[in-house]
């Protein structure tokens, strides 16, 4: 019966082709998802335009709830529903990239109904959603790292500025290299940055550090100094010097200048020329101290992934002080996520504000640029890991109709 086999192997192969060609456009089009829901706003004195954008919000909710839970399934949302929930939904309209509304009107029980076919953008979700490496991976973040270090027998204080990187800076580079994390050269930093601002960086100014850190476009900066030394001792090492190392670093956030992590630690290296047993020991106690940064810098990120977050929002575009109020007002009744706003300066038509919010820079920067704010309109001029800078416009106010004068030719 050869025929025959060759008939049903023809049959099985055309069937194989057609379910993948089937599922072929499923997959190019797996980025976003087309969901209809129903959202409902309660009617309250009377006020149907507000009831209407409660729905459209409570339709957008639902919209991304039902996105995150037929189509997202990492064990990040096993394990963490209420706290992703609530992290995700509180930025629905971030992750709506279009909608339309099917049928609206009055609903039963004093509610405004709108029924909307909402496309739900799945690539930010499943970003947001998933752990720690694809947060990294979607901010990815850059870090440059600058370590001053004292080798056995060196003292001169612009040595920092004569080698193109330390040994410390080498370890730790690798070490943040190695997990993912992109890497600023700190050569361009010597050569770019006056040396006194470099120097205040390394012995512990934090917002020297930042401005640094801001100039070279890198979110996270991490300085320090590494010190070798000969240990005295009176055992016959065989004429092997025992070299001592001591390292201390802090990471410093470019966007607000804040410490969110520091670490020491020390490290020893025999050898029989002192220079190089110092340079060892530092490299050892570099490592040492990269995978305590490389953990807290981790921790840091979780928390800031599913705590509260303190963004800094630069503001311009508004008029006066008056209309500054009026878009903080608006932007707190509005948004679901965000928790207060700050003022912490307003001169010359630039505004800094400390957003306090449930999420991350980049998805308030996604619900500022999707949202409706009316009157306001934003635009989202910088996004950076813990900052904002955006300029706002106000919608012209329809001027009252000016009724005509009376014709007094007329008379």
């Amino acid at each position: 019966m050869p025929t025959q086999n060759w008939m049903t192997k023809a049959i099985l192969a055309l069937a194989l082709a057609g379910v993948a060609l089937a599922a072929w456009p499923q997959a190019a089009r797996s980025q976003t998802a087309e969901i209809t829901v129903v959202g409902l706003g309660a009617v309250l004195a009377g006020d149907m335009a507000a009831a209407r954008d409660k729905a459209i919000d409570d339709a957008m909710r639902k919209a991304v709830q039902q996105a995150l839970g037929t189509n997202i399934k990492s064990e990040t949302l096993v394990q963490n529903y209420q706290m992703v929930e609530d992290r995700i939904l509180a930025w629905s309209a971030g992750y709506v990239s279009k909608y339309d509304i099917l049928r609206e009107g009055a609903g039963k029980y004093d509610t405004y109904e709108v029924e909307m076919r909402a496309t739900v953008n799945l690539s930010d979700l499943k970003n947001d959603d998933s752990a720690l490496a694809e947060l990294l991976q979607k901010e990815n973040p850059r870090v440059m790292v600058m370590i001053a270090e004292q080798n056995i027998g060196e003292s001169d204080r612009w040595y920092y500025f004569q080698v193109d990187m330390t040994a410390a800076e080498t370890a730790i580079i690798d070490a943040f290299r190695g997990k993912g994390f992109e890497v600023v050269d700190p050569a361009q930093a010597k050569e770019n940055q006056n040396r006194d601002q470099v120097l205040a960086a390394i012995e512990g100014d934090a917002r020297m550090a930042a401005a640094i850190a801001t100039a070279q476009q890198a979110e996270l900066i991490i300085t320090g100094k590494a010190v070798a030394t000969v240990a005295k001792t009176t055992v016959n090492l065989g004429g092997m010097k025992s070299c001592q190392a001591n390292i201390t670093a802090k990471v410093v956030r470019a966007g607000d200048a804040r410490i969110i992590a520091t670490a020491s630690d020390n490290a020893a290296a025999p050898h029989i020329d002192e220079v190089t047993g110092g340079t060892k020991a530092i490299e050892k106690a570099a490592k040492k101290v990269s995978e305590t940064l490389l953990t807290k810098v981790v921790a840091e990120a979780q928390k800031n992934f599913y705590n509260e977050n303190n963004i800094s929002m630069q503001v311009q575009g508004h008029q006066n002080y008056a209309e500054l109020q009026r878009f903080i007002s608006t932007m707190k009744l509005n948004m679901r996520g965000l928790r207060n706003v700050y003022e912490r300066n307003t001169a010359g038509g630039v505004a800094m504000l400390d957003v306090k919010i449930l999420g991350t820079a980049a998805q308030l920067a996604r619900e500022l640029a999707n949202k409706e704010l009316s009157p306001f309109t934003v635009d989202i001029v910088k996004v950076m890991p813990n900052r904002i800078d955006l300029k706002i416009k106000q919608a012209a106010q329809a001027s009252e109709p000016v009724e005509a004068a009376p014709d007094s030719s007329s008379y």
